[in-house]
């Protein structure tokens, strides 16, 4: 890789990233982009990949979406095991801690019955 292409941001990427934790949470454009005070054309515009955006609103979206920032930034895909661990931190992240103890507490029984 040479210089110039190592720091390249890949915007479809990061699109895609933000559209996937997006439905994982069942969120619509509006519902993203109301939370963030945006349009709902620009977070599609992101989404695409045809618009590049700031750090201060990639930011929000992370924390909006409960995704870590540095998962926007990946330039690789996730494997199925990190992409799955990744889904089920996003479902749980801001639930309060009985509601986490209970999901691990059917994961595990459910465990149980599928081995």
């Amino acid at each position: 890789m040479n210089a110039e292409n190592k720091y390249t941001i890949n915007d479809a990427r990061i699109g895609q990233t933000i559209k996937n934790a997006r439905n994982n949470l069942g969120m619509t454009q509006a519902d993203l982009s109301e939370v963030l005070d945006l349009t709902p054309a620009f977070i599609g515009h992101i989404e695409r990949g045809s618009r590049s955006v700031s750090l201060i609103t990639l930011v929000g979206i992370a924390n909006t979406l409960n995704i870590p920032i540095e998962l926007i930034f990946a330039d690789k895909d996730l494997t199925t095991d990190e992409k799955i661990m990744t889904d089920f931190a996003q479902l749980i992240d801001g639930r309060p801690a009985n509601t986490k103890k209970a999901v691990l507490d059917i994961v595990r029984t459910a465990l149980q019955h599928l081995d």
